[in-house]
């Protein structure tokens, strides 16, 4: 069964649940980005493949949003091709019915923290994120591989390769993989740090199962291209196209990865008013604010901004004077803004090896102290 096959098998099972001894579902992430989807699916097939039992435990690769959403995701749309109506979203199936008859079990990749009963169901983990406080913890701490790579695919690549299975990697799979990779390493530019050493052996690696000659470099400019398109996007589609929420006892912020090249000094110029982000707000569970980030490349150049918005201005002070600590390490100037309004901030990120990746930890650790003013 080849990967098209198995995706359109495991969609095909959803109406057949019951007949399966055990649900085990591969979850990526709630931004549901490139890696974060192609690490589920291929995961997801490599462990139907291998499986001794694909009679009582069905795999199934889970994409962790809405189509509404996955819309916006154009990269994934173009590297997926035909495989895009094949994806299966995160309420396309009854998590809690399944949870309730003891016949679930997850993997998560690309992430390593669930809010919910469903940590307790959670059997391995793959992740390329610092770890956090509240992470999960498993009965058999092999199952979990934490590593600071460029990207999840390199992980899952490793995982697969160095497995005692008779699992044949295919062209079509190591070219799957070797997208992320590119793309989360940008093209492993050095001026922006984030590919490390096993990303550069897994993708060598893979790229000895590459039959068909496919230009990695036209590859990378290609995904970049479609991550970056934006027609016919508004600005709340361009501020949920990648988004994680940070949640604290008296605060809630969304973290925003803006489209390649479309920067947050151009979403707050198109600003007429402040109503598409309190709507954007207001879909994000009535987050109390948005952090913005913008990544831009040019050649091996790479430049980032961040910006903040915030609903009320008493939250403004504490953020602005957090976010600009010299321990933080973002090395924020501080930039003018082109309409009058007093809630935003924006800054010329000089660290640009600091993506998300290392700005989010930043964030919760911020929510998790945040204290209104006045309850202090």
């Amino acid at each position: 069964m080849d990967f098209t096959d198995y995706l359109i098998y495991a969609k095909s099972q959803l109406a057949n649940l019951v007949q399966f001894r055990l649900i085990r579902i591969v979850l990526g992430n709630e931004a549901c980005d490139l890696d974060s989807a192609i690490s589920a699916c291929v995961y997801a097939y490599f462990l139907h493949s291998t499986c001794q039992s694909q009679d009582e435990i069905l795999h199934i690769p889970i994409l962790n949003t809405q189509p509404s959403i996955f819309r916006l995701r154009t990269e994934i749309h173009w590297f997926l091709k035909e495989n895009q109506s094949n994806m299966i979203f995160i309420d396309d199936i009854n998590l809690n019915d399944l949870y309730d008859r003891n016949k679930l079990e997850i993997i998560l990749v690309d992430h390593h923290c669930l809010y919910s009963k469903f940590n307790k169901i959670v059997t391995q983990i793959i992740d390329h994120h610092p770890r956090k406080e509240n992470s999960i913890v498993l009965k058999d701490p092999s199952k979990i591989k934490i590593e600071l790579v460029g990207s999840c695919c390199t992980l899952i690549a490793e995982e697969i390769l160095t497995s005692n299975t008779n699992f044949q990697m295919t062209d079509e799979i190591a070219y799957l993989l070797t997208g992320p990779i590119l793309f989360d390493t940008l093209n492993f530019s050095p001026s922006a740090g984030k590919a490390t050493e096993k990303d550069k052996q897994i993708y060598e690696q893979l790229l000895t199962y590459r039959t068909y000659i496919v230009d990695d470099s036209k590859l990378y400019k290609d995904l970049r291209q479609k991550a970056a398109a934006t027609t016919g996007m508004s600005i709340q589609d361009s501020l949920q196209k990648d988004v994680k929420q940070v949640i604290g006892p008296n605060i809630r912020l969304a973290i925003s990865s803006l489209p390649s090249g479309y920067t947050v000094e151009k979403l707050i110029g198109q600003l007429k008013t402040m109503k598409d982000i309190d709507e954007f707000l207001s879909n994000n569970d009535n987050a109390d604010g948005v952090i913005m980030l913008s990544l831009e490349t040019n050649n091996d150049e790479t430049t980032r901004q961040l910006g903040f918005y915030v609903k009320k201005y008493e939250h403004m002070p504490p953020i602005n004077e957090y976010i600009q600590r010299d321990e933080h390490n973002l090395n924020l100037r501080e930039r003018g803004i082109p309409i009058n309004q007093a809630r935003i901030k924006l800054f010329e990120q000089r660290n640009v090896q600091a993506s998300r990746k290392q700005i989010l930890p930043l964030i919760e650790q911020f929510a998790k102290d945040f204290v209104p003013h006045n309850s202090s």
